[in-house]
């Protein structure tokens, strides 16, 4: 009788354990594929503001803060370096709303001043546009593989 019983308990020790190790897989399946997400859609979010700054070589001040709130928790979901590029990014982008203002100014006269800020701003939309070819790279260990593959596959 207590081999009986002892092989009983052995048998649901098992299952039980067998039983717990298939949940843990799937919540961290599922907790893989919120993360996947989450980061893509972080990426689509830059995407679609460096595509609006590329698109209208400006940016608006709201349109600055939404970047900025809907970016906040990558800290969270990237390493330092996506959050310390985040920032530069929206440092670049605060810089051309910034000589944008100047330059639609009647404050600025025609001169060299003007020309300062021309040179500036053409500096920070030019480097704001090279950004977007680049994001691939940048994400693609977040992201596994080529970004672009990872969204074909997953329309319908």
């Amino acid at each position: 009788m207590n081999i009986l019983d002892t092989f009983l308990l052995l048998v649901i020790a098992s299952s039980t354990a067998y039983i717990a190790y298939h949940y843990y897989r799937a919540d961290r399946a599922r907790a893989d594929a919120a993360q996947y997400e989450n980061r893509l859609r972080l990426y689509r979010e830059i995407v679609r503001f460096l595509s609006a700054i590329t698109r209208d070589g400006d940016i608006t001040r709201q349109a600055l803060q939404d970047f900025r709130s809907r970016t906040q928790e990558s800290v969270f979901l990237f390493d330092q370096t996506i959050a310390d590029y985040l920032e530069k990014l929206y440092g670049q982008a605060s810089r051309l709303h910034m000589t944008n203002e100047q330059l639609k100014s009647t404050s600025l006269p025609i001169g060299d001043e003007r020309d300062r800020v021309t040179v500036e701003n053409s500096k920070q939309l030019i480097w704001l546009a090279d950004q977007l070819p680049q994001l691939n790279k940048l994400f693609e260990p977040f992201l596994g593989g080529s970004v672009s593959t990872q969204e074909q596959q997953q329309k319908p």
